[in-house]
């Protein structure tokens, strides 16, 4: 599948990331175009443009970054048309996603959204749009259920996918001392300061934080810096103080300070996670906050307290977040009382999100439910082969795909389906049928291919390859004249799915060796030994020089 993904944050980011991790797990032909950051482009894909480029947050930074915009959405759009993905996934960014949603309902384009905007916090009227130009909606918040579900919306929920970055990150094998060590940090214990991801969030939450140092003079104070500001945006508030900067250490710093002072929003709940009491604070432009406060719909503003519904963590907002109100907290927090009493209350939260697989299981999701609205026009068949379950896919006059129904998924799909048949249907079932019993070399079956020039000669070419034969990717190469035939055979190939009927299987690498296709290398090699493919070659493909491995897959094709 093709996914074109869309995150403007740091945030999106970081959940972004871990979805690609999971998508190229459970799809193993996924291609992947994406505007995100760092850890996104970590994974892998083809990065378009940076977060840093795009983001912006509150009506006065998108007004003087308007040009910008507009040009980055006129490129983006035209970069989806020329992609054609299988499915647009937006993560969050609300103000530049739902306008591209708009435009690829438009152009008759799948999209999903995940972790949507907080349309149960404010600006509720977004819930038409969310309804009106995505397909499905994917969120990771267990108190978002029961919203949509009260609207009749349907939406997938599976977990949070920040206990998937957070599980297997060092913090959790480090010791305070070893970490310390590691950043050149001394051995008081430490409060962590989180002034946002914002700009704007940290000229008017740093400020605040930076008057703690005398409050607090036996802990050390250290700002967790987001990957998305530079140094010199921290420094005016900070120089001149004993308060350190540390970049990329954020899960680090929460897991051995003794608290955190941080702004509302993701790292609430890493701060939960993590086991860090925390104070909770929002500051903004006060014209800002009075056009935004009617439009609020909660009673708070840090998921921990809106995933209990109740008052865990005490949140500081706008006048309320003076130093004094802000240093009183902390020293609560600080006590022992306090902060087993909040540790108890994470320890239920943690239960509530659930285990440290739910990018995995999102992925699972969205791979079949891009199939499943593939499918709803369509009609298909599940046909039980020699090599495992095949679901054979038509429309009124062609045969569109033959897919693999992996082992594992196998009874899921058959049990939960009802398949609508055709005649195509039938008569391609029959000639499989035909062909796993040796008694049928060509098929008959009308086939509708698609792509372009280019790749109808590719795969024209691969139509042509006899039975019992084989060709090489450098005599497919020269024929169609291009350098990489593995890419163009595999590109052709995933565009019309067709395996077995459009024989792909029948390429070969250099000195015979068999290279991988999609539904796995042993499925190829079956293919080839039922057509007896190496009776016919200068050399057995079977042989000690054929180079095979059978446990190497490289699904070109």
């Amino acid at each position: 599948m093709k996914y074109y993904i869309i995150a403007g944050e740091a945030s999106g980011d970081l959940h972004g990331s871990n979805l690609m991790k999971a998508l190229f797990e459970v799809d193993q032909e996924a291609q992947i175009r994406f505007w995100g950051g760092d850890l996104m482009a970590s994974v892998g894909g083809t990065l378009v443009k940076h977060y840093k480029q795009t983001a912006v947050m509150g009506i006065f930074d998108v007004i003087s970054k308007l040009g910008p915009i507009i040009r980055n959405l006129q490129f983006c759009k035209k970069d989806i048309i020329e992609y054609q993905p299988d499915v647009i996934i937006l993560i969050d960014y609300p103000g530049f996603n739902f306008k591209i949603a708009k435009f690829a309902k438009k152009h008759s384009l799948r999209v999903f959204y995940y972790i949507p905007p907080t349309v149960w916090g404010w600006k509720e009227w977004r819930i038409k749009s969310l309804t009106k130009y995505v397909d499905r909606i994917f969120i990771i918040f267990p108190f978002e259920v029961n919203y949509y579900k009260k609207k009749g919306i349907k939406v997938f929920y599976f977990g949070n996918p920040l206990l998937d970055s957070i599980a297997g990150h060092r913090c959790n094998f480090e010791s305070f001392e070893e970490f310390t060590k590691r950043c050149n940090l001394d051995q008081k214990p430490i409060i962590t300061l989180l002034p946002g991801s914002r700009v704007s969030e940290i000229k008017h939450l740093l400020p605040v934080f930076s008057k703690l140092e005398s409050e607090f003079p036996d802990y050390q104070l250290i700002v967790a810096g987001a990957p998305s500001i530079d140094e010199k945006i921290y420094l005016p508030y900070i120089s001149g103080t004993t308060i350190k900067l540390l970049f990329g250490e954020t899960y680090s710093l929460l897991k051995h300070s003794r608290a955190a002072a941080l702004c509302s929003g993701t790292a609430s709940l890493e701060a939960a996670i993590l086991d860090t009491p925390q104070v909770v604070c929002y500051r903004a432009k006060p014209i800002s906050v009075a056009i935004i406060r009617p439009f609020v719909k909660v009673k708070y503003i840090s998921l921990v307290n809106l995933i209990f519904n109740q008052p865990v963590v005490k949140e500081l907002i706008q006048e309320d977040c003076t130093v004094e109100n802000l240093a009183d907290e902390l020293r609560k927090i600080l006590s022992e009382k306090e902060s087993i009493k909040i540790r108890n209350k994470y320890a239920k939260l943690r239960k509530i999100l659930g285990d440290a697989s739910s990018s995995r299981r999102i992925a699972e999701s969205m791979l079949n439910e891009i199939q499943s609205l593939s499918d709803e026009n369509l009609y298909y068949k599940y046909y039980k082969s020699p090599i495992g379950m095949l679901k054979l896919i038509a429309d009124e006059d062609s045969l569109v795909a033959i897919r693999y129904i992996r082992e594992d998924t196998e009874e899921k799909y058959h049990e939960k389906s009802n398949p609508k048949g055709n005649s195509i249907l039938e008569n391609a079932a029959r000639q499989l049928e035909e062909y796993f019993a040796e008694k049928r070399k060509v098929f008959d079956i009308p086939l509708k291919p698609t792509g372009t020039p280019f790749q109808q000669k590719v795969w024209k070419e691969l139509s042509n390859i006899p039975y019992g034969q084989v060709k090489t990717y450098g005599e497919i190469a020269s024929i169609v004249e291009t350098k990489d035939a593995s890419r163009a055979v595999g590109n052709a190939c995933r565009l019309n799915p067709l395996p077995i009927v459009i024989p792909c299987h029948r390429v070969i690498g250099a000195n015979n060796r068999l290279t991988g296709f999609n539904m796995g290398i042993d499925k190829k090699l079956f293919l080839l030994t039922l057509e007896k493919a190496y009776e016919s070659s200068e050399v057995n493909l079977f042989n000690s020089n054929s180079n095979f491995n059978s446990n190497r897959i490289d699904n070109d094709n």
